[in-house]
């Protein structure tokens, strides 16, 4: 996994510009949240890349949360006293290639300063193409992966199962 490139995603923000999960917000939060990461994982896994939801909070201190297990997949809560778009502002700001990060939000705000810093500022929609075009190519990649095995076995395992 390379730690060189980052997709921050502004959640909230993501999850207000998009219908199906904005339903959800109403009473289903978390739902909406666990959804949205469902929806982008194909990226992680497809392009390496590390990925962070960052989410407001009324938490004392910024905390991080590992969805799948893999410290390279986070939510990240904002403190109280800093907003999503502050949290990702400042995490823009410090990593060495800013050029490597990608940053999701539909706020005019977030994207400019994003872009100003040298990152990548994406809208929603882009962010949702770039995980179906990413899940597309996982399933081709399994397919041919299956053909390949599926050859293995009809060709018979050399293997001498003799005790």
């Amino acid at each position: 996994m390379s730690e060189s490139r980052y997709l921050l995603i502004d959640a909230y923000n993501v999850i207000h510009a998009t219908d199906p999960l904005r339903k959800l917000m109403a009473g289903q939060l978390d739902l909406a949240r666990d959804q949205l990461a469902e929806m982008v994982r194909p990226i992680h896994d497809a392009e390496a890349i590390r990925v962070a939801l960052i989410l407001d909070s009324r938490k004392e201190s910024l905390e991080v949360e590992h969805p799948f297990g893999a410290r390279t997949f986070e939510y990240l809560y904002a403190p109280a006293a800093l907003t999503a778009d502050g949290v990702i502002e400042r995490i823009v700001k410090r990593v060495r290639e800013p050029s490597g990060v990608s940053v999701v939000s539909n706020d005019n705000m977030v994207r400019e300063a994003t872009r100003a810093s040298g990152a990548m500022a994406l809208r929603p929609e882009e962010l949702f193409s770039w995980a179906q075009a990413c899940e597309t190519r996982l399933r081709q990649d399994t397919r041919r992966h299956n053909k390949k095995n599926q050859q293995v076995f009809k060709n018979g395992l050399d293997i001498d199962l003799q005790l």
